[in-house]
This record gives C-alpha cells, structure tokens and sequence, in this order.
C-alpha cells in the first residue's frame, strides 16, 4: 500500500520534503495559497497540486507543516488540516522558531502533532507528554527512513530542506 504525504508550503523546505518523500515511494500531495511556489525538481505527473487544504490532508498517513514562522499562522492552519486528517496521521510541523508545546496550542488534537528541524545529516523530532508513544514510533520511523533516503540520494537532509539559514537547515 503506497502511504500519502501532504505538504502545506511549496517553498524552499516543502519541496525538499516532497522530493525526498517522492524518492521514498509516498504518493505527494501539496499546497500553497501562492500560485507562483510548485514543484520543481519533481517528475511531472508524480505530485498533484490541491485546491485547498482540506483536498490536500484528506486521507493523508503524514502531513507536514513548511509554513513561515508565524504561530498564529501556524496553528490556525493545523485546526484546519486536523479537521480532514485521519487520527491515527502524523501531523510534522517544520519550524526551527517554536518548540512542540507551542506548535500543539490550540489544536484540536494536540497529540498527534510534533515539531521537526534539520540537524547536521539527520533531523530532531521534537515531542511532548501529549504525544503517546504510537504517534512517537511512527514519526521516528518515518524520519529515520527519510534520513536514510536523503542519504542515499547524496542530499543529507540539512542541504535538502535548506532555507537560508547556514548553522541549522528547517526541514
């Protein structure tokens, strides 16, 4: 069974996650309220663009989060997603700017959300006690295994999710 990615953001970090997930066999969801940002670098054909957020995260296993570092922002967009994201999905907000505690504020399922940032050739995962250890494992595996990949294509994640910050990359 081919798991489902959704990126809300087709900036500079979005598209590095949805070339790595892409490498990774995940079918790519993504969208961006600018027409301008796409999905370059990835084969045509192999994405699909949603109109909204909700046709975005609709049955997705992963949603990520490459939104600017605003937390108001932020969270109103994970109430959003979280209204169409099966409870057992893992919902992964990039942000180097707000912990996990932050970022699971206001949600309406606070548990199934965690924080992600680059780091060296791997990524941090950033979780809470609202966190049960299912969501912990999948999102470990799915971060370890998208590690592996990046790896693998010669792109350590810190240079695939680069967004202009030398000392530490936002995936």
């Amino acid at each position: 069974m081919t798991r489902r990615v959704a990126i809300l953001g087709l900036g500079t970090r979005g598209l590095g996650w949805a070339r790595i997930c892409h490498r990774a066999g995940w079918r790519v969801a993504g969208f961006d309220p600018d027409p301008r940002a796409g999905a370059a670098g990835l084969p045509a054909g192999d994405w699909r663009r949603a109109e909204t957020i909700s046709a975005t995260v609709r049955g997705a296993d992963l949603v990520v989060l490459c939104l600017p570092e605003r937390l108001e922002l932020v969270q109103t967009v994970l109430q959003r997603a979280q209204a169409e994201v099966p409870e057992g999905g893992v919902i992964a907000v990039d942000t180097g700017a707000f912990n996990a505690e932050a970022v699971q504020g206001g949600a309406i399922r606070p548990g199934q959300i965690v924080q992600v940032t680059g780091s060296g050739g791997g990524f941090e995962l950033g979780v809470t006690g609202r966190n049960d250890a299912e969501i912990r494992a999948v999102a470990g595996a799915v971060l370890a295994e998208l590690a592996a990949v990046a790896s693998l294509a010669g792109e350590p994640p810190a240079e695939t999710f680069a967004a202009g910050r030398p000392d530490a990359a936002n995936l």
